[in-house]
């Protein structure tokens, strides 16, 4: 499972990944963010990713260029998740990247919104 959800009146929005994610969800997905991205302004992102067991092969081969296009898009990621393996992806591409990214165990959810809400 994989959705998207962003309250009109807020810079935060929340991903959640719980399961193995579908094409479908990731299109539905992909038009939600992008219609919150074209609206202008920087987005904060909090991806919870309670379980991840895989993709779909259709929505693991879109557009690389989306990507690209919402991280211009988006200031700071705080990615809540108990995985060791994304933990260090994260902290890795976090040298890399222009987006603030600090990684959260997901007990600790509470701070990461903290977190993203205190976020210049």
């Amino acid at each position: 499972m994989l959705t998207y959800e962003k309250k009109p009146d807020s810079a935060i929005a929340e991903i959640v990944v719980d399961g193995k994610i579908t094409d479908e969800e990731m299109n539905a997905v992909m038009t939600a963010m992008k219609a919150d991205l074209e609206k202008g302004g920087r987005l904060k992102l909090l991806e919870d990713i309670r379980s991840f067991e895989g993709m779909e092969p259709a929505a693991f081969f879109k557009d690389p260029r989306f990507g690209l296009s919402m991280m211009k898009g988006v200031s700071h990621v705080a990615l809540v998740t108990d995985a060791t393996w994304l933990r260090a992806v994260a902290e890795t591409f976090g040298f890399v990247s222009p987006v603030q990214i600090k990684v959260f165990e997901r007990a600790r959810i509470g701070e990461a919104r903290t977190w993203l809400e205190a976020g210049v």
